[in-house]
């Protein structure tokens, strides 16, 4: 068996939400030995599908991790905490800023138990500036980033999103990202630092090409009038026959070219980016002509003639999408209570050290005496903390 990319690495995740346990979630598929510390079920105001471990969510979120229960509110259960950081690599925490502190688990602590501690705090806003202290979600920052306003018919209002951007990005983009380079310049040093990720900051980020334009050119971006959020008709989403949608990827002049004369309409080449009721008069064109044929055959034409295209799938058509399970997007992993479940797979391919999903999600604190006995818990001890309602 190959050796994986992250084995040695001890994380420690305190988070409760999308960014923080995905981000563990990816670094625990490639080999990294992830202990989420759960709040005793008997204390948590967590809405149920984050501490029912047969809930969707936390089986997807927690697979290949160890779980404790722990009541880091109370002095047994910081001391616990302040035992495992010793020999951790990493923290991740996504309280709102000011918590830790206030629970004396902050950086600034637990830096002094463990100097090589790497220590990441997702949040909202960030742990400073005028919002830093608001609460929030990921609709919230999508919102605030400019995204949402770019997002949506021309005439219409902003529309919401099909997935959660702002977790993806705090989770996968910023913090793994963000760890693994601290990892790599501890190798240097010797020395752990201080990780302050903002999901605002990332979506903010992930508007490279608009902001560029505004920032350096000034130009304003409008719902449905940037070239690849609606201007352009070959850049665009239509209706088939079969009341079914095919997005079109004609971004440079030689697709768009080729896709109109395909259409017997090389009369409209000129229009690629034009503006006003021009625009208007080439998408009514474009939409009458899909609404021509079905959606397979309207697939099958294009990529005949080499134009980028693609269907607009429901889940069931992405989960047996024959791309999709080429690449291993769909996994069987065995789950102790539900059997034989399906998960999504891991997006990045490595070819000596590829992730692997070894273990379903744990239950709801099932490797809490485990772990507290190898850390010097003695028996008696264990059964204390249990009875003073430290650990479950």
């Amino acid at each position: 068996m190959n050796e994986e990319a992250l084995k040695g690495f001890k994380i420690i995740d305190l988070s409760r939400y999308g960014p923080g346990r995905y981000c563990t979630m990816l670094l625990a598929d490639f080999g990294a030995e992830v202990i989420t510390i759960e709040t005793p079920r008997i204390d948590s105001v967590l809405p149920p599908f984050l501490t029912d471990d047969a809930s969707p969510r936390y089986i997807a979120f927690n697979r290949n991790k160890k779980s404790m229960a722990i009541n880091l509110r109370k002095d047994e259960g910081r001391q616990i905490l302040c035992k495992l950081v010793k020999g951790a690599d990493v923290l991740l925490e996504g309280f709102r800023p000011g918590v830790a502190k206030r629970m004396r688990i902050d950086y600034e602590t637990l830096k002094s138990v463990n100097p090589r501690l790497i220590y990441c705090s997702i949040s909202g806003f960030g742990q400073d500036g005028p919002y830093s202290e608001r609460s929030g979600h990921d609709l919230n920052y999508v919102g605030m980033s400019g995204i949402l306003d770019l997002t949506g018919p021309e005439e219409g209002p902003p529309s919401l999103l099909g997935a959660q951007i702002g977790d993806l990005v705090g989770g996968f983009y910023q913090a793994s990202a963000g760890i693994l380079m601290a990892l790599l310049e501890r190798e240097r040093s010797g020395q752990g630092q201080y990780i302050d990720i903002s999901i605002l900051d990332g979506l903010v980020h992930a508007l490279w090409l608009q902001g560029a334009e505004y920032l350096l050119a000034g130009r304003l971006p409008q719902r449905g009038e940037h070239i690849l959020t609606g201007l352009s008709s070959g850049y665009n989403i239509y209706e088939t026959s079969d009341n079914k949608f095919i997005t079109l990827g004609c971004y440079e002049p030689l697709f768009w070219k080729r896709l109109c004369k395909l259409i017997g309409r090389d009369d409209l080449v000129e229009y690629q980016y034009v503006k006003g009721e021009k625009r208007r008069e080439v998408l009514r064109i474009f939409k009458g002509i899909f609404k021509t044929k079905t959606r397979r055959k309207w697939i099958e034409i294009l990529d005949e003639a080499d134009i980028p295209c693609g269907p607009v799938n429901n889940f069931s058509e992405t989960f047996s999408d024959p791309q999709v399970l080429h690449r291993q997007m769909v996994v069987e992993v065995n789950h102790p209570l539900l059997g034989t479940t399906r998960q999504i797979g891991i997006p990045m391919k490595f070819s000596r050290t590829p992730g692997t999903i070894k273990n379903a999600a744990p239950r709801y604190g099932e490797h809490t005496i485990e772990i507290l006995t190898k850390i010097g818990f003695t028996k008696e001890a264990i059964q204390e903390l249990r009875n003073n309602k430290t650990i479950e």
